[in-house]
């Protein structure tokens, strides 16, 4: 009892999974149950016709609960459809008009779009089809009520009534459940985008192999930096003899050489700093709010660290260092101009022997 309460709660709630089968499990146990309902009615107001025919649409719907184990969707879509339209005309030309039942093409009409999109390849003709198939059978049902006599007419209010408030219950719920999975549906297909659209924009601007911004997002970081008050500095560094790396010990290798660099640079530049892999064996660190020695200082450190610690790499422990170059921010200077300061210092330190900060 508690598992089906949380459901209805996060059915009413729209945060419950609607799977396919469970959209056609609400149609098929629903109108089975109907028919049951309607077979001890008729059985007790003694309607032969109609007790044949609710027993007989009970074993269909039932028949259609192994189609849903065998996933075949669109069979139980047709049959249910074709089930209510059968059933509108059975029972006006049985009953009348008055008892209600052509309510239940309306929710064929409305709930056809949206179920049929479950089909594997979903063509609009069918929902279609029964959506002329079910206004056409209420105006033609309506039109044959006026001008001819139920055979079983119900005229008791204390039946009619009843069934008629039963019907139009029915319709609404059916039609109701529908708009409520619509809406889920369209929910969850937002919350995927968003969720795609942010992977997509994380890929989009950050490098695949390190996790770190790539060039093309730095390069916006960069030029948000450059239009602010804010003194900052750049740092552009260079793995040591990395072509050396790779061939001693393989690309793979290279690549964990590369991750591990980029954690130690990630972990060591305080929050409203950044750090890119500007291309190959390059890295761009943006130090905000230093001026040249404290950026030289910790980009040092940093230095330190990653000498200090070797990459593992199939139980062997790699080693490598890296040289950096160190460039402060001036008014009236472009990025460019800056980036390639920082890499001039940084070549700088590569022939005065690597391993080095160079301001």
């Amino acid at each position: 009892m508690k598992k089906i309460f949380e459901l209805s709660r996060k059915f009413i709630a729209g945060e419950l999974s609607i799977t396919e089968n469970l959209k056609y499990s609400l149609i098929v146990y629903p109108l089975a149950a109907v028919h049951i309902i309607f077979f001890f009615f008729f059985l007790f107001l003694h309607i032969p016709p109609l007790i044949i025919y609710n027993l007989f649409s009970t074993i269909v719907y039932f028949y259609c609960a192994v189609l849903l184990r065998r996933e075949l969707y669109s069979f139980v879509y047709y049959i249910s459809s074709i089930e209510i339209v059968i059933n509108t005309i059975l029972t006006t030309i049985l009953l009348g008009w008055d008892c209600g039942f052509a309510s239940y093409l309306f929710a064929v009409a409305a709930a056809g779009f949206y179920i049929s999109y479950t089909f594997r390849r979903y063509q609009i003709q069918f929902p279609l089809f029964f959506c002329f198939l079910s206004v056409l059978t209420y105006f033609i049902c309506y039109s044959y009520s006026q001008n001819t006599a139920a055979r079983y007419p119900i005229t008791s209010p204390a039946f009619l009534h009843p069934l008629y408030l039963f019907n139009s219950f029915c319709t609404f719920a059916f039609i109701t459940t529908f708009s409520i999975l619509f809406m889920i549906d369209v929910r969850m297909c937002q919350k995927k985008l968003f969720e795609e659209n942010a992977m997509l924009g994380k890929i989009a601007g950050n490098d695949a192999l390190t996790g770190l911004y790539n060039r093309w997002s730095m390069t916006d970081i960069l030029t948000e930096a450059m239009q602010g008050s804010r003194p900052f500095c750049l740092v552009m560094c260079d793995i040591d003899d990395f072509k050396k790396i790779n061939d001693t010990y393989g690309h793979n290798c290279g690549d964990e050489v590369l991750k591990h660099i980029s954690k130690i640079l990630a972990k060591s530049i305080p929050t409203d700093c950044h750090v890119c892999r500007w291309g190959g064996e390059e890295f761009l660190i943006l130090l905000n709010g230093y001026d040249l020695d404290s950026a030289a200082k910790l980009a040092d450190r940093i230095r330190q660290n990653i000498s200090a610690s070797d990459t593992c790499w199939q139980e062997q422990s790699i080693p490598h260092t890296l040289t950096m170059g160190v460039a402060h921010h001036h008014k009236n200077q472009s990025l460019d101009s800056l980036v390639a300061r920082a890499d001039t210092k940084l070549y700088i330190g590569k022939r005065q022997g690597k391993n080095t900060v160079v301001i």
